[in-house]
This record gives structure tokens, C-alpha cells and sequence, in this order.
């Protein structure tokens, strides 16, 4: 299983490494749902993947579990109990399964960049040196919150100087103003975002106005949970795209302070692969392009985390030996 804050999914796979079973349910990370929602969320998606399938005769079971210290395992025991399964799981925490996600190689480095970051120095599968993940208060640097935060900030600045600001002002006005989902999908560049065209139409002399729309978003802001900033990111991302230099900029300092953060932990002989995680990182998007730049070949993408849990489990139940551990883990990671 690769449970986190979004979603929890579950993954049965027998002895060849052949899927047979998946689930998929709401996010199951006790520290940011609670238990009681978090494990029913887990149940849910351990339930359809066992659906037609003797949970009796299920040999292994890793779950990977964001959140994990804030886990109240005698609840988690109890759902666990009642799925009908008499192995033990193994519960590990995201970094390693976020390893294993792109490597087979028991040695390296892992960085996550999601709604928060964190880097880690990984050895036989384990994290032994972590860096940031500090949370959106004290750290996560190059985060999507981080991302969220700069953009409202950059926007609240150009509107409190009387400036109308970019693609990316007008876009943070849209999400925090109109009660609107940010829409980072593509559009016609001769049409500027809403809110771009409404700080457009007042022309000179409207530096009163646009300072009231400042604290009009300041207050939008923060009355909300802090970590709603993040749904801000894409929008960077979209801004930088179109050009925006304010955008540009702040993906080139995620993409610093993100390299940084991996610096932390790397071993100085710079041995072992760098897997890439998390929303932020994943893809084409531009900070994740920008990192993969700056540290160069040894950087691979994560592929399935649910699909690496799996792994994890079928090579310590079926004692898979390394040369068919490695074939297994590109099919059922990768898929190839």
C-alpha cells in the first residue's frame, strides 16, 4: 500500500509479480485526516484490491504511510484484523517507498517535493539521514506550499505598490478573489486572466484601488488553512510558461533551494541514483525540469508507489533473487 494526505492505494500482486488486485480510496495520512478517517480510507482501498482474493493466503504486506507517528496502531490493528488477513503488515515510512519507486538499488538518495519537501540519504532500503521536512511553518523549501506562498505573495506586493503585476498576479486573483479553482490548464495568450483584466481596466491612477485588492487577497488568504496555498503551485507553473519573470523566478529559487535540500543528505562521493518524487517534481512541470538540470544523470523519476510497496512485500515473502528483483521491479513499478 502507498498511503499519503491525497490518497491511499492498495496493491495485490502473486508470487510471478502479476497484478491481481487493486483498490483506491481518500487519503489516509492520520496525522492530516485523524485516525478514525484515515484507517477507514486504508480499509477501503485494501478491500477492493483483496475482492475475489482468500485474504488467507496473502504472504507479505508492506504499507507505506505518510503521517505515520501520528498513527494509533490499535486502530489500525483492528481494521487489519477484519479484512480476513494473518500476515503482519510491515508499516514503513513515505521516503523509502518513494526510493524504491524509482530504483531497485538498495543505495542512493530520495527527494519529495508535494505539498511539503523533505530529501533523504537511503541505505538498504532505509533512511538514515533526512533533511527539511519541516512542515509549512518551520521548512519544506521548494515545496508546492512554498511554491503556493511565493505566488500570493509576489501577486499581494505588485497590487500593494499600486503595479498590476503579470500572467501570475492575475491568476492568484482569480483563485483567492473568485472563489474559483486555479485553472492551469492552457488558454489563448492574447486573453489575460480574469483578474488581470480587471486590474487592466483601472488604469492610471488607481494605485487606491489595487491596494485594496491587496488586502482584499491577503485577507482571502489567510482565512484560509495555511496549506491551501499549495493548490497555488500549478499556477506558477502555468505563469512561467506564458513568461512571467516573476513565475520564472520563483521556480528557479525552488529548483535552488530543492538542490540544496539534496545536497544535505547526497554522500560525497556522489555514488547511488537521486529519485525524484511528488507532485512538484513529477512530469514536464518546470521545477521538476529545472532540478533534473541541475543534477544531471543520476536523477531518475519515481514511478508507482503502490507498485513499489508491492515489490517490497513480494521480494521479502518470495525471496525474489536480485537479477529477478530488478526485471520484476520495472514491470511492476514501471510497467515495462
Amino acid at each position: 500500500m502507498d498511503v499519503g494526505g491525497t490518497s491511499s492505494r492498495a496493491l495485490l500482486l502473486d508470487a510471478s509479480g502479476r497484478r491481481s488486485g487493486y483498490g483506491h480510496a481518500a487519503g489516509g495520512n492520520p496525522a492530516a485526516h485523524g485516525n478514525a478517517a484515515a484507517v477507514a480510507n486504508i480499509g477501503l482501498a485494501l478491500g477492493s484490491a483483496l475482492r475475489g482474493t482468500d485474504p488467507a493466503l496473502v504472504a507479505g504486506a508492506v504499507v507505506g504511510l505518510a503521517g505515520s507517528g501520528a498513527l494509533e496502531r490499535p486502530v489500525f490493528d483492528r481494521m487489519w484484523a477484519a479484512t480476513g488477513l494473518r500476515v503482519a503488515p510491515r508499516l514503513v515510512g513515505d521516503l523509502g517507498i518513494a526510493f524504491a519507486a524509482g530504483t531497485a538499488e538498495p543505495h542512493g538518495t530520495v527527494l519529495i517535493a508535494g505539498t511539503g519537501a523533505i530529501a533523504a540519504r537511503i541505505e538498504d532500503g532505509e533512511p538514515v539521514t533526512v533533511a527539511d521536512g519541516l512542515g509549512w511553518l518551520l521548512g519544506d523549501q521548494g515545496s508546492g506550499f512554498w511554491l503556493g506562498r511565493r505566488a500570493a505573495r509576489a501577486a499581494a506586493r505588485a497590487l500593494s505598490r499600486g503595479d498590476a503585476g503579470g500572467t501570475l498576479t492575475g491568476l492568484v486573483m482569480d483563485a483567492l478573489l473568485d472563489d474559483a479553482p486555479p485553472r492551469p490548464e492552457a488558454t489563448d495568450p492574447e486573453t489575460p486572466a480574469p483578474g488581470r483584466a480587471v486590474v487592466g481596466e483601472m488604469g492610471d491612477g488607481a494605485a487606491g484601488e489595487m491596494r485594496a485588492l491587496a488586502i482584499r487577497l491577503v485577507v482571502r488568504a489567510q482565512s484560509r488553512p495555511p496549506l491551501e496555498l499549495a493548490r497555488l503551485a500549478p499556477l506558477v507553473a502555468r505563469a512561467a510558461a506564458e513568461g512571467d519573470p516573476v513565475a520564472r523566478e520563483i521556480v528557479s529559487t525552488a529548483a535552488r533551494l530543492l538542490c540544496e535540500t539534496v545536497a544535505e543528505v547526497r554522500p560525497a562521493d556522489g555514488t547511488g541514483p537521486i529519485v525524484l518524487a511528488g507532485g512538484v517534481l513529477a512530469g514536464d512541470g518546470p521545477v521538476g525540469a529545472a532540478v533534473r538540470e541541475r543534477l544531471g544523470a543520476g536523477a531518475v523519476p519515481a514511478g508507482d508507489g503502490a507498485g513499489a510497496a508491492a515489490w517490497l512485500a513480494g521480494r521479502e515473502a518470495f525471496g525474489w533473487d536480485p537479477e529477478t528483483a530488478a526485471l520484476l521491479h520495472a514491470r511492476i513499478v514501471f510497467g515495462r
